[in-house]
């Protein structure tokens, strides 16, 4: 077991272990053909597994505002949203996010980060609560990292619907933008 201190030699071991444990889960899951999965129907970055792991955490992560009034075309919408704003990442961060995403559609990588052992759809919403609020109050920066952009990727693809303006008190972007 790596022990970590609050010195600077600790935290270039914590950052040195965090970058090995997300290359070797990232390689496991390209060697088992996660990464080399085309685009879900529909979908230019968002894989069918990806899909399915972003439909079962959304949910949680939106809680009480999911889909709130917005019908049953919200998820949909906001896969949507989600699979367009990941491709206007940069390479790198678009790069980092799909090695996360590979590394949770395999099972025993999957557990081994803390993430549950069984499918996306067939894991409750408690066990994900669970398992975001690990990641969330992880000592491991690499989880509490993961978790953030998790989080920030769905609630401000949820939240840039029109739909949720009204929810949320917000007008909308200006109309006409004053000279």
């Amino acid at each position: 077991m790596l022990k970590i201190t609050t010195t600077r030699r600790g935290f270039m071991q914590l950052g040195t272990a965090s970058a090995a444990a997300l290359t070797v889960g990232g390689s496991l899951a390209a060697l088992t053909g996660c990464s080399k999965a085309p685009a879900a129907s529909g979908y230019k970055v968002l894989r069918e597994g990806d899909v399915r792991f972003f439909r079962a955490i959304a949910p949680v992560v939106l809680d009480q505002s999911y889909p709130g009034t917005l019908g049953e075309q919200a998820p949909e919408r906001l896969l949507h949203s989600l699979d367009r704003l990941i491709g206007t990442l940069q390479d790198y961060a678009q790069s980092q996010l799909l090695m996360l995403l590979d590394v949770m559609q395999v099972a025993p990588l999957r557990a081994a980060m803390g993430a549950p052992w069984a499918d996306w759809e067939k894991v409750s919403h408690a066990d994900i609560d669970a398992f975001m609020q690990d990641w969330k109050s992880s000592s491991i920066q690499l989880k509490r990292m993961g978790y953030g952009s998790l989080c920030k990727l769905l609630t401000m693809c949820w939240y840039s619907q029109p739909e949720t303006f009204v929810t949320t008190g917000y007008p909308g972007p200006p109309k006409k933008i004053p000279a």
